[in-house]
């Protein structure tokens, strides 16, 4: 299946179904270069996170846990916003946060073009 590009440079490559993504909880993908951690909110929204987490112990984020639009951070129990990656106060810091296209019911992650390396879906 061919890659869908927008006018943003973007390539968007499918991940999955919306039903293969549990509310609240994350899944690990890998697209090219990237570790990207998907989460559903229980509204039905999905987001792509880098699972990176921004603490000083390093580590993923694919295994917090989802309150409403907030990410749990499971290594030093950090709140990070899911909209924009930003760590919530008192601590700082953000997460990269990657573009989401729901077409029907697949899921596509976008990356920008030149980034994520040459790669088959």
């Amino acid at each position: 299946m061919e890659p869908i590009l927008n006018r943003d440079e973007y390539t968007f490559y499918l991940v999955g179904n919306v039903d293969d993504f549990t509310e609240r909880l994350g899944r690990v993908v890998r697209l090219g270069k990237e570790e990207i951690a998907v989460f559903k909110t229980t509204d039905g929204q999905i987001y792509a996170l880098e699972n990176k987490s921004p603490g000083p112990r390093g580590g993923t984020i694919a295994e917090g846990i989802i309150s409403g639009e907030v990410l749990f951070d499971p290594i030093c129990d950090w709140k990070i916003s899911l909209t924009d990656g930003q760590v919530l106060d008192p601590d700082t810091g953000q997460v990269r946060t990657y573009p989401v296209h729901v077409l029907g019911n697949e899921v596509r992650v976008g990356l920008l073009m030149n980034e994520g390396g040459l790669f088959h879906e």
